[in-house]
């Protein structure tokens, strides 16, 4: 009869163990962290906002640069533009033209410059027409001082220079072409024929527009 109850007892202790070994499995097993879908979500996004961010175009300087209008303008006024503004730019500040502009003479594409003075014509032709140096059309901007820009000039407008002779003209033009345009005004030098002297007389009247 004892040995009978000791089994008994060892039984039970066995189950016991049993159980409890159970028990503590399955605890950690509910304790174990949950993975953060949340967080998946955030390290899968953030690389797109980071492309965002790369491909956003830079914004303009902000530079300001001051011009006048006038003729057959309906508000011609002197406006202080963004410095990469174009003719057409000017004349819609200024309301348009008016019915009697005459826009087949204005290249409105002509990029501004500080100081420029735009002057839109008649078609009654009352508004003389200023030389800008614009291929492919009269550009009506006046300056103080003429300047010309070399990178566009014809060999007409480059022998207004003081030195520059039809020769001289045809080789600043040559040199343009075969060298993609002139970076500055020093380039000048290049051509030949064309030392610090003879770029003295006109430096202050050309630029690299």
């Amino acid at each position: 009869m004892k040995i009978k109850n000791k089994e008994k007892y060892i039984g039970i202790a066995m189950l016991s163990v049993i159980f409890m070994a159970f028990f503590i499995a399955n605890k950690v097993l509910i304790q174990k962290p949950k993975v953060n879908n949340e967080d998946i979500f955030v390290s899968e996004k953030e690389p797109l906002e980071e492309t965002k961010i790369v491909s956003n175009k830079e914004k303009p300087s902000g530079k300001k640069i001051t011009v006048e209008i006038k003729g057959e303008v309906k508000k011609p006024e002197v406006y202080v533009m963004e410095d990469y503004s174009i003719v057409k730019d000017v004349i819609v500040e200024a309301g348009g033209v008016t019915e009697k502009g005459d826009l087949n003479s204005v290249n409105q594409a002509k990029k501004l410059r500080d100081g420029d003075c735009i002057i839109i014509p008649s078609i009654e032709g009352n508004a003389r027409p200023i030389v800008g140096g614009i291929p492919g059309g009269t550009a009506m901007t006046e300056s103080k001082d003429e300047i010309i820009n070399i990178n566009s000039a014809t060999k007409e407008e480059l022998m207004k220079l003081p030195g520059v002779g039809e020769v001289t003209a045809g080789k600043i033009i040559d040199y343009r072409e075969s060298s993609g345009g002139f970076s500055s005004v020093e380039d000048m030098k290049n051509i030949s024929g064309i030392g610090d002297k003879t770029l003295a007389k006109f430096k202050d009247k050309i630029d690299v527009r």
